[in-house]
């Protein structure tokens, strides 16, 4: 079982996984599909220059370790979790417009890139994919 679906059991929305047709988790596969409904979507910024395309993810928060990528030659899936802020101590809130819990994010591939460069950095709550243009 990957980490995504263990995580996705903490917040009791396997249901939704295993019994939703608009859903298709293949676990022997590790590939994940989803209508947009599952939790969260970072802000995204996907462009490109002469040698590559660049993709960022407005990801504050979440650590390098709960996040996961997946591709294939016509889309980017990122996806993890980011945990409920352990700083903020419960209390009464009067706004609250941050997002916790699962997040997935894909991006279709505007044009065929070679994988074997795709590099990625995660820095100052920004997650940067880079990858080269075929």
């Amino acid at each position: 079982m990957s980490k995504f679906k263990k995580k996705l059991e903490k917040y009791h929305i396997t249901n939704i996984l295993d019994n939703s047709e608009e859903y298709q988790y293949m676990s022997n596969q590790k590939s994940f599909c989803c209508d947009g409904s599952l939790g969260w979507k970072p802000r995204t910024d996907v462009f490109e220059n002469n040698e590559q395309l660049i993709i960022i993810l407005e990801l504050s928060f979440v650590e390098s370790k709960n996040i996961e990528i997946e591709y294939n030659e016509e889309f980017i899936a990122v996806r993890g979790y980011r945990n409920e802020s352990e700083f903020l101590p419960k209390s009464h809130f009067y706004k609250m417009e941050i997002d916790f819990g699962p997040f997935e994010k894909i991006i279709n591939l505007p044009f065929k890139v070679d994988f074997k460069s795709l590099e990625k950095v995660y820095e100052k709550g920004f997650f940067i994919i880079k990858i080269k243009k075929m």
